[in-house]
């Protein structure tokens, strides 16, 4: 029995959850691996560098890192490292394109388990 002297006498209360109820809520509250690696993901696009620049991917077909850097006002190396991170994390591919370096969206699993989970709170 998990003690919870705190609902003593709320039985017939609409809100009462029994024993059996707190333990399945328990594991449903449980991060599956997903969700954990979704949990990665949101807190490398926290930062605003890596965050405009996933935006900006989204509005090209592919973009080199030194115009990236000329289109945000950032250093090349900056956004370097943080095209680097959104491709470790499966949200960005990089080929070469000469001289350059272009990345572009990659089609994912993680990218598509990501903008699947936004798309649950979209209004039907």
């Amino acid at each position: 029995m998990i003690n919870r002297s705190y609902i003593i006498g709320h039985n017939g209360h609409p809100h009462f959850l029994t024993d059996k109820d707190i333990l399945s809520l328990k594991q449903k509250a449980k991060l599956s691996r997903d969700e954990k690696e979704l949990l990665k993901i949101m807190k490398h696009l926290s930062d605003p560098t890596k965050l405009r620049i996933y935006l900006l991917l989204h509005t090209v077909d592919e973009i080199a890192v030194s115009d990236v850097a000329q289109i945000l006002g950032l250093a090349h190396s900056t956004v370097s490292h943080a095209l680097a991170d959104l491709k470790l994390l499966g949200l960005a591919q990089s080929h070469r394109c000469g001289l350059l370096i272009c990345y572009s969206l990659s089609n994912t699993e993680k990218r598509t388990m990501f903008i699947s989970f936004f798309n649950r709170f979209k209004k039907q």
